[in-house]
């Protein structure tokens, strides 16, 4: 094996230890002492942060903020991934911002001349935008870290008023420019969907022992439907069906029948006023509406409407 290839390879399997002796190297690459000295020197000049730990059982110690090793890709895959950058530059906030400017700037730097071209081309050309909004959700790297190292945290919640509860995140998602986070409340023993820009603090908790992720993420399919949930279905024109793409979710479908949709669903009992605001978007679109009470509360919500726009002046 040339010294180039056995580089690339070493820096594989180093990247995937959290220590190492020289022993390791000499065996696993059968060279001497000497060589193995100079291949580690070699690895931490190509950027592998490495530290040694002296005396009798002397080792290697690899940083946890390890690099990758190297990775050889195709045109399409670096369009793919500057592609993926640059959906992101469309929200105001995201978990890795200030890691997400300087990735783009080592990737500019690493990329070959025709290439870079080519993507300066596709930032120039490509807008992705999201909906603006002003709300700021400072927590969402440590929410994503929580995740991904099952950690409890004690949050501070503002609603209709300010809350403490103690959580444990399983997912992080954005809708419609807003990011929203699923968790495991513990004081109640149940998944709820909170916003994220609610969030006035957040600390890590030892109060409760942590879930098993994979374990909340099975809740996640029967959570939101609650006992003495309401059944509905509301059909509408095509011009409700775009409406429908443009804003829908989990606890609703949609189907078609010859010119007409339907969309099919339920709400909980703390959700009817969301539900009928929701359906009142869909305007003149709206064909028929079930069940009747449903229907009585947004006929309901329209006349309390035109009440308070016939007191504006």
């Amino acid at each position: 094996m040339r010294r180039s290839e056995r580089l690339q390879d070493m820096l594989q399997y180093t990247n995937e230890k959290k220590q190492f002796n020289l022993k390791d190297l000499i065996e696993k690459y059968r060279i001497s002492r000497s060589t193995a000295i100079r291949d580690v020197q070699a690895l931490e000049m190509l950027g592998m942060p490495i530290y040694a730990e002296h005396g009798r059982n002397g080792k290697y110690v690899v940083l946890d903020n390890r690099i990758l090793s190297p990775i050889t890709f195709t045109a399409d895959e670096l369009y793919a991934i500057y592609f993926a950058m640059l959906t992101l530059s469309g929200y105001k906030e995201t978990p890795f911002e200030q890691e997400i400017n300087s990735l783009e700037e080592t990737f500019q730097s690493v990329l070959p001349s025709g290439i870079k071209d080519r993507v300066k081309k596709m930032k120039d050309s490509v807008k992705l935008d999201t909906p603006s909004h002003s709300n700021e959700a400072p927590y969402l790297k440590e929410i994503l870290k929580g995740i991904i190292d099952e950690k409890v945290y004690t949050i501070s919640y503002r609603k209709e008023d300010s809350r403490n509860m103690t959580v444990q995140f399983v997912t992080l998602q954005a809708k419609f420019g807003q990011w929203y986070a699923k968790i495991y409340n513990m004081n109640s023993s149940r998944v709820q969907t909170i916003r994220c820009d609610k969030i006035l603090q957040m600390r890590e908790s030892e109060e409760k022992q942590p879930r098993e992720l994979q374990y909340l993420l099975s809740l996640l399919q029967t959570y939101h439907h609650q006992p003495g949930a309401t059944m509905f279905t509301v059909e509408v024109t095509e011009r409700g069906k775009d409406l429908y793409d443009k804003e829908s979710y989990p606890s609703m479908s949609l189907t078609k029948t010859g010119n007409i949709y339907t969309i099919s669903g339920y709400y909980n009992t703390n959700e009817e006023a969301f539900i009928t605001d929701y359906i009142i978007r869909f305007g003149k679109s709206i064909l028929s509406i079930e069940p009747s009470e449903l229907r009585a509360a947004i006929q309901g919500e329209l006349k309390s409407l035109v009440t308070h726009m016939e007191k504006l002046n």
